[in-house]
Parts: C-alpha cells; sequence; structure tokens
C-alpha cells in the first residue's frame, strides 16, 4: 500500500485538473479506499509549505515561545487538521447520502491541498514581505483565499454529486474547523 512516485504525480495531476474545474481530473485520482488512505501523503508534501506559513502567521509570538512548545502545539494542530474534517466528513456524507462517493471526496481533497499550497504560500510570502502595499497584499491574499473556496466547493459538489448549497455548506465546515483548530492552537502559544 505504498504511495509511488506515478500515483503521486498523477494524484498531483487530477487535482491540478479539478482546479482548472474539469471533473476529468478525478480519473487521475486513486479514489479506491486505500488510494483515499495513501491520499493522505499529501500532509507530507504540504508540511514544508504549511511550517513557512505558520512562521509568517506567528512570527511576532515565536520570541516568547520555546521551540519545543511551538513545534508540539503546531505539530499536533497539523495532524489534527488533516484528520478531523475527513472524520466529520465521513459523517456528512451519510447525511448527504453520499456515502459510496466519500473516497472520491477524501483522495480529491487530500490531494488538493498541494495546489492550494502551491498557490496560496506564495501569494502570502509577498504580502507579507512589504514588497506591494499593504491594501494591495491583503486583498491579493484575499483573492486568492477566494478561489481556494471555489475550488473546494468545485470539488465537494463534484466528488459527492451534490447541489451548489450543500457543497457550499461542506466547504463552511471545513472553515469552521480550520478556524477553531487554529484558534485553539494559537490560544496554547499565548
Amino acid at each position: 500500500m505504498t504511495l509511488t512516485a506515478r500515483e503521486t504525480v498523477y494524484s498531483i495531476f487530477g487535482a491540478y485538473r479539478l482546479a482548472m474545474l474539469d471533473k476529468t481530473g478525478l480519473s487521475y485520482l486513486d479514489r479506491s479506499p486505500e488510494g483515499a488512505i495513501r491520499s493522505f501523503s499529501a500532509a507530507l508534501i504540504v508540511l514544508p509549505a504549511y511550517a513557512v506559513l505558520v512562521v509568517l502567521r506567528l512570527w511576532d509570538v515565536l520570541p516568547d515561545v520555546s521551540l519545543l512548545r511551538f513545534v508540539t502545539v503546531e505539530g499536533l494542530a497539523y495532524v489534527i487538521s488533516w484528520t478531523a474534517f475527513p472524520l466529520v466528513m465521513f459523517h456528512i456524507s451519510g447525511l448527504l447520502d453520499r456515502s459510496g462517493r466519500y473516497f472520491d471526496f477524501l483522495s480529491a481533497y487530500n490531494w488538493s491541498s498541494v495546489i492550494q499550497m502551491g498557490v496560496y504560500l506564495p501569494v502570502v510570502a509577498i504580502a507579507d514581505s512589504g514588497l506591494l502595499p499593504e491594501g494591495l497584499g491583503e486583498g491579493l491574499v484575499l483573492a486568492v483565499t477566494m478561489l481556494v473556496l471555489m475550488y473546494q466547493w468545485f470539488i465537494a459538489r463534484t466528488t459527492l454529486d451534490i447541489n451548489g448549497g450543500s457543497a457550499a455548506g461542506v466547504v463552511l465546515l471545513d472553515m469552521i474547523l480550520a478556524v477553531f483548530i487554529t484558534g485553539v492552537a494559537d490560544g496554547m502559544l499565548s
């Protein structure tokens, strides 16, 4: 059940095609239960970029927190963020009468994080660098955030075969969990 380089490349390409709002991107993903489990490997691919984002976000807090505490809290938050929503979605997919499409969703959702981070991190880094006027940088981050939310909406709607409102609910639930997990972790570092 080892993830191969070929499967990784195919999966990232499939996620890219989905980002282009092309449903055929799903055909590049292994949407079997085993493939969905392997899709959690995307967490390892995204981890370095996530670490950079966390350091950028918490730059002002870093001098006041020990390295061990910082790594432990943020490491746990990362693991929880990668597991909480998929667990919740397992139950939500049942409530939506879409249990049979759960692994389609999970594979696409996990691999999409690679594409999302590949777009989001450079924009945040440029905005935080001071190279752009503050308002322009914030506007750029907001625009990319909206595109990411649309991408997530498309994935939910396509993989679960649900209406737009239900897909929006899935995205909102993901956002709420992410904000909660981030808030708790940040609170533990204060």
